[in-house]
């Protein structure tokens, strides 16, 4: 082995956020109905786009009391009262072009979308920023987001309905110390104070793995997905995981292992060891990474036959 083969480090690949749902079937035909998600599958994806745009899975609840949007959470110091609304958290935010937001939200109206919170303006640090809120079948909350450098032009150009990219939010019980772990732990590229970590080249938009956390105003309020239930003996829907899943992340085969040394070796917890399954055509790893507050990072990987 090669010395860049040892410091070589495992590369993540498509992340999928996991929600807890009432119902999938009807939870993904919100998101191919309203969002426009082209790519709905028996194992509860809900994704749009190829080169960012968003991707959800959806998995059933066990109990109704498991469907837990993200409740409203603590603001930085230095953060406009307008910057955020008060009645509703953010489960995931979605990155828009400026001129795309307010006919994105009207699209969204058009197809039966509900809009909880109506496109509004803040600047904050030398930037113009748009938000607005959508919530989906089960009531979890998704903000849109534009923002654009105050020296910019604004430009009129035809708007269109088009993502840029969909960001996971979790609520944290300490947000410096979460920062930390996903740096340090999970081996994140970057981290900043406003709560957003990447693990991935900046320079290619998708796939990295990115998450923004948010300090939590209560500990109540942070709530890692439970187990979901098994669904049983509907044709063509997949029963679910056997661990709670908060975010799923498709890793290539030897380098689910690679991962798991390298959060084990700086202290992190391995919620279960990489476990080989053997089918006729494909062969899957699966292992798991839980983070300080008890979100599950759910890694997997695959190979045909021929690569074994």
């Amino acid at each position: 082995m090669t010395s860049n083969e040892s410091n070589r480090r495992g590369e993540f690949g498509l992340t999928f956020p996991v929600r807890l749902v009432s119902d999938v079937r009807k939870s993904q035909e919100w998101y191919r109905n309203v969002l426009q998600c082209h790519d709905i599958s028996g194992y509860g994806h809900a994704t749009r786009g190829d080169g960012g745009g968003m991707g959800l899975i959806v998995v059933t609840a066990a109990s109704p009391d498991h469907i837990r949007p993200n409740a409203v959470a603590q603001k930085h110091k230095d953060e406009p009262a307008e910057a955020a609304s008060s009645e509703y958290g953010c489960d995931s935010l979605i990155e828009v072009a400026w001129d795309n937001l307010e006919y994105i939200v009207e699209e969204v109206r058009s197809r039966g979308g509900k809009i909880t919170v109506e496109p509004y303006e803040y600047t904050h640090e030398g930037w113009f920023h748009k938000k607005a809120h959508i919530a989906d079948y089960d009531g979890y909350n998704i903000v849109l987001s534009a923002n654009r450098s105050q020296t910019d032009e604004s430009t009129s150009h035809q708007p269109e309905d088009k993502f840029m990219k969909t960001i996971q939010v979790r609520l944290v019980s300490d947000l410096k110390k979460s920062l930390d772990w996903y740096k340090n732990v999970l081996g994140c590229d970057e981290v900043n104070d406003y709560g957003y970590a990447r693990r991935g080249d900046p320079d290619v938009p998708y796939p990295v793995m990115e998450v923004i956390l948010q300090q939590a105003v209560s500990p109540q309020d942070v709530h890692p997905n439970a187990l979901s239930a098994k669904v049983r003996g509907v044709e063509g829907l997949w029963e679910g995981p056997d661990e709670p899943w908060d975010t799923f992340v498709h890793v290539p085969w030897d380098d689910v292992k690679l991962i798991v040394e390298e959060v084990r070796a700086r202290g992190g917890i391995i919620g279960s060891e990489p476990i080989e399954f053997h089918g006729d055509e494909w062969d899957s790893i699966n292992a798991q990474i839980v983070d300080l507050d008890g979100y599950s990072i759910f890694l997997g990987g695959m190979r045909g036959k021929d690569e074994a």
